[in-house]
C-alpha cells in the first residue's frame, strides 16, 4: 500500500478509528480506575480489620460486631472479609448463637477462594463444633479426608467424634493418627496419649 493509497484509507474509515482508539483509551482508564478502587477498598478493609482487633482484644464485642458486619456486606471481596467469618462465628460461639456460628464457618468451609490455610482451619473449627453439640457423624463426614496441614488436629477431632459415638478401637486408631503426625518432642502428645488410656478406663 502506498502512500497516498493509505492515507485515503485513513480518510475513509477514520470514523471507525477514532472510536477503536477511543475504545482503547477508556479501556486503559477503567483498568486503572479499578485498579486504584481495589487498593482503596483493600486499605480501608484493613483498618476496619485493625479495629475488629483492637476491640476484640478489649472485650468490646459490640464494636467487633459492627466491624466485622460491615467488612463483610462492603469489602466482601476482601481477604479480610474471611477473617471477619472468623471473628463473628467466634463470637457467635462466645454468646451461645450456635446455629449463627455454624452457618459463618460452613460458609466458609464452601469457599474455594479463601487464602491458604484459612479453610481447613473453618473445617477444624466447624468439625469441633458439631461435636461439642454431639453431631459426631457430620464432624466425621466433615473430616472424611483430614487436611496435610493439619492434620494432627483433624484425626483428633476424629478420635473425639468417635470416642463420644463408643467407637473406642477406631478413636484410638485416629489418636495414632494424630500421634504420628506430630513432631516427635511435641508436649501435646502427652495428652493424645491420655485420651487413649481413657478409652481403655472407658471400654
Amino acid at each position: 500500500m502506498t502512500g497516498p493509497e493509505f492515507t485515503a484509507y485513513l480518510q475513509r474509515h477514520r470514523k471507525l478509528l477514532i472510536v477503536f482508539f477511543v475504545l482503547i483509551i477508556a479501556g486503559v482508564l477503567a483498568f486503572f480506575a479499578y485498579d486504584k478502587y481495589q487498593r482503596h477498598q483493600i486499605e480501608r478493609a484493613g483498618v476496619l480489620y485493625s479495629e475488629m482487633s483492637d476491640s476484640l482484644a478489649s472485650g468490646n464485642d459490640a464494636t467487633a460486631r459492627a466491624s466485622a458486619e460491615t467488612l463483610l456486606h462492603n469489602y466482601h471481596s476482601t481477604p479480610y472479609a474471611a477473617m471477619a467469618r472468623f471473628y463473628l462465628a467466634r463470637l457467635d460461639t462466645d454468646a451461645n448463637k450456635t446455629a449463627a456460628a455454624e452457618a459463618q464457618l460452613e460458609k466458609l468451609v464452601s469457599n474455594n477462594d479463601l487464602p491458604t490455610g484459612l479453610q481447613p482451619l473453618a473445617q477444624a473449627s466447624l468439625a469441633r463444633l458439631y461435636i461439642e453439640q454431639g453431631k459426631n457423624q457430620q464432624a466425621l463426614q466433615l473430616l472424611q479426608k483430614p487436611d496435610k496441614a493439619f492434620a494432627a488436629v483433624d484425626w483428633e477431632l476424629r478420635g473425639d467424634a468417635e470416642a463420644k459415638m463408643g467407637q473406642g478401637a477406631k478413636a484410638r486408631a485416629d489418636y495414632q493418627k494424630a500421634l504420628a503426625a506430630l513432631p516427635a518432642t511435641d508436649p501435646y502428645a502427652a495428652f493424645l496419649q491420655m485420651k487413649m488410656a481413657n478409652l481403655g478406663v472407658a471400654g
